[in-house]
């Protein structure tokens, strides 16, 4: 499995199918974006739905998610290379409207792969009203894409605060200002300038309300809450990070690493996604494997952003910073040693 996703050609590209080359573009795309993680779940999941739509009008049973049987092409335009210009325009169309900053980059894709955005065949013309139709459900799904229920794009009309003040990771933590520490804590942390520093917002919190592809809502399924503050569970959990923390192997530290998708990168939904491209190159999939596949995996990685954000959100136990409970937990654990002491 790669340890890092690759930018630009590779030794593999050239016997990629055109989903994955479109997958890549657009994680590149997205790793330069702002974008946070459930965003870039959505991102990719409506682009693998545009192509996986557009797909499905070149196939005898498969159905789309908004394209119907009666929109399917006739038998005689069922082609590898309709199905290939179909999945391209789809795919173009969707990156467009999801990462427009990256025009130029999908612009070039789409040209190396020998096709136009003006003059349109009745393929492209296809794939892109597959598309049309995909990212209209879309723009209502309660993301807040384009900004229209206020918040700018992707903004929060929720009112959403946090229980509790921001922690200066450099400080001392008195955990007797946390108002909760069940609930997630901001952090203030130093900036990449050394001047600057940054507080913690929390991204989408709407995003429970997101429309699911599988799911009928995010708490569909009842799963047992963490330990709350004040029980044993509590200061065992913490312990237990505490403990791995302090004694991480080199090993151990790779694998954190490279699971860390931080900025710069495409983060856990797109790491996925790189996954899914290692198992095409693995399996040496068509066009026809690659379509399905991408569109089973970035859905389900969509629909569980829906229901971790979505009980993170809401939940009086979900969300906590690890950060801060570790910090209570060695607090508590010292004053327990001082009096054991102050007794002898």
């Amino acid at each position: 499995m790669p340890l890092a996703h690759a930018t630009g050609p590779t030794a593999d590209s050239a016997k990629d199918t055109v989903v994955v080359r479109w997958n890549d573009v657009v994680l590149d795309a997205i790793a330069e974006s702002s974008l946070g993680p459930p965003m870039i779940a959505r991102a990719t999941a409506v682009v693998h739905t545009c192509v996986y739509d557009a797909w499905t009008a070149y196939q005898p049973i498969a159905v789309g998610t908004q394209l119907d049987l009666g929109e399917k092409r006739p038998l005689w335009e069922w082609t590898a290379a309709n199905k290939r210009e179909a999945v391209s325009y789809a795919a173009y169309t969707a990156a467009v409207d999801l990462l427009p900053d990256a025009k130029a980059r999908f612009d070039a894709l789409l040209a190396d792969l020998g096709y136009s955005t003006s003059a349109m065949s009745t393929a492209a013309r296809t794939g892109v009203s597959a598309c049309n139709a995909v990212l209209s459900f879309r723009h209502h799904d309660a993301s807040n894409q384009l900004g229209h229920l206020g918040g700018g794009p992707y903004g929060d009309y929720t009112d959403y605060e946090p229980v509790n003040d921001p922690m200066v990771v450099s400080e001392p933590l008195d955990p007797a200002t946390i108002t909760d520490l069940n609930r997630w804590q901001p952090l203030i942390y130093p900036g990449r300038d050394s001047d600057t520093v940054k507080t913690q917002h929390y991204i989408a919190p709407q995003w429970g309300h997101v429309t699911p592809f599988a799911l009928t809502s995010w708490d569909q399924y009842e799963i047992e809450p963490p330990a709350k503050y004040g029980t044993e569970e509590f200061v065992a959990q913490a312990e237990e990070i505490i403990h791995y923390a302090a004694n991480l192997t080199d090993r151990q530290k790779v694998i954190a690493e490279y699971w860390a998708d931080g900025p710069g990168t495409s983060q856990p939904p797109g790491h996925w996604a790189q996954i899914g491209e290692f198992v095409s190159r693995r399996d040496n999939h068509t066009l026809d494997d690659d379509v399905k596949l991408f569109f089973a995996l970035t859905n389900a990685v969509v629909d569980a952003s829906i229901a971790s954000w979505g009980r993170s959100a809401t939940s009086t136990t979900s969300g906590r910073s690890p950060r801060s409970a570790t910090f209570t937990t060695t607090s508590r654990s010292r004053r327990g040693t001082a009096r054991a002491r102050a007794r002898r």
